[in-house]
């Protein structure tokens, strides 16, 4: 009565994993991610500039504006110019 059968998938279906290869390149890799930015990244998908705007807190890590962009900015600006 007890028959030890292992489940078997039927035929035709396939598996649901793919194997990416070694040799693609992402394409989002290759600009900044802030909104209308096409310069090359080089700290966290940022250019320099839009990273230190990421520091502050001016855009978000998808590279959109904050909500409270024109304030935070006034702030960003005014330090600058102090220093």
């Amino acid at each position: 009565m007890s028959e030890n059968k292992k489940p078997t998938k039927p035929e035709g279906t396939k598996s649901t994993t793919t194997v990416t290869p070694s040799n693609v390149i992402q394409l989002s890799a290759h600009k900044c991610l802030a909104d209308g930015c096409k310069s090359k990244p080089s700290l966290a998908g940022f250019c320099n500039e839009h990273y230190a705007w990421f520091k502050e807190g001016l855009i978000t890590k998808e590279g959109h504006k904050a909500k409270d962009f024109d304030k935070k900015y006034f702030a960003f600006s005014s330090r600058k110019k102090v220093a």
